[in-house]
């Protein structure tokens, strides 16, 4: 029965939120438009301090959970922006609190870098992720004299992930603008919100040295399609409050092959994710909060659920610069 109720709660909460945000973007349509001031002839730079948890799950019928988990929890992402050139440059430096337990968890490396178009109500993402060096989070599970803080944690040092990617959206509403959420080039004056339908894609390289001889590598191509509903809350001109949801589902089609054995697969993938973003901003100065979850899940062929789920939390800060006449002339 609690099962029950905790489904029936979830599944009102999922239609009241869809009916509040269709009458909110048919209200929105039938008004005139929305004034929006750009900022895309500024030369903005800003710094995002994110801590992340990015744990790949695997829970087996006969072996319960084995949680991955790579040892950079705290992340430094740099950005610059001008007209349509969006760019930015993630990296986990290893004198920042939460990254400096080597000897506990073991090495792991992060690197990612991004490119942001938007070509009318068009958004286009694209990125490349690279990762490497995980450690069991639930070690406990498998060595049963292990004590947290004393001991070292299983470890998988060569397991490194490689993932080029990205997405390509629409903004139903044209009253609405997801570029002042996503890089902060413009900033929206009245409440506003809009579903946004995309295709997401990526190619990911997973591999891993076990040693004495065994190697083992990985290729997937993911393809799904994913709709959204964002928000834009405007609580005064000059700060709003930001939430959003969405969903995906398509195919995930796998080659594994471990010491020249191969083994191709297709999968059924769910999608998922959801988060709010509280923003300040001045002609010059904007800052703010976000905090947002995205994961997905599948079955395997030995019918084991495996999922790959991130909680995200950052804080983001920047700046305005009038363009040098250079890079004016440049563009």
């Amino acid at each position: 029965m609690r099962n029950y109720n905790l489904h029936a709660l979830r599944v009102s909460f999922i239609l009241i939120f869809c009916s509040i945000a269709f009458q909110t973007q048919v209200h929105a349509q039938e008004n005139d438009s929305i004034p929006i001031i750009s900022y895309v002839d500024k030369l903005a730079y800003s710094i995002d301090i994110s801590t992340d948890i990015d744990e790949f799950i695997v829970n087996r019928p006969d072996a319960g959970n084995f949680r991955l988990i790579g040892n950079n929890e705290v992340k430094l992402t740099l950005r610059m922006n001008y007209k349509f050139l969006n760019l930015s440059y993630g990296f986990s430096p290893e004198f920042l609190p939460g990254n400096d337990d080597d000897d506990l968890k073991g090495s792991s490396s992060f690197r990612e870098y991004k490119i942001n178009l938007f070509p009318a109500r068009f958004v286009q993402n694209l990125f490349f992720r690279r990762m490497k060096g995980f450690y069991v989070e639930n070690t406990e599970d498998f060595l049963p004299l292990f004590e947290e803080g004393s001991n070292p944690y299983l470890q998988f040092p060569d397991l490194k992930t490689i993932v080029w990617g990205g997405y390509t959206g629409y903004v139903l509403n044209k009253n609405f603008s997801l570029r002042s959420l996503l890089n902060r080039q413009e900033w929206q004056l009245e409440s506003s919100g809009s579903f946004v339908p995309a295709l997401r894609y990526d190619f990911t390289k997973l591999t891993n040295d076990f040693g004495f001889g065994s190697y083992g590598k990985e290729d997937q191509v993911d393809l799904r399609a994913d709709l959204g509903y964002y928000y834009n809350w405007v609580v005064s001109p000059k700060v709003n409050i930001a939430p959003y949801i969405r969903a995906g589902i398509g195919p995930k089609i796998s080659k594994y092959t471990l010491d020249g054995v191969v083994d191709k697969n297709t999968y059924f993938v769910t999608d998922y994710g959801g988060g709010l973003q509280l923003g300040y901003n001045t002609d010059k100065l904007f800052l703010g909060f976000r905090g947002n979850f995205r994961g997905y899940t599948y079955k395997d062929e030995d019918d084991s659920k495996i999922s790959n789920n991130l909680w995200h939390g950052l804080f983001y800060i920047g700046y305005r610069f009038e363009a040098p006449e250079k890079l004016k002339k440049l563009f």
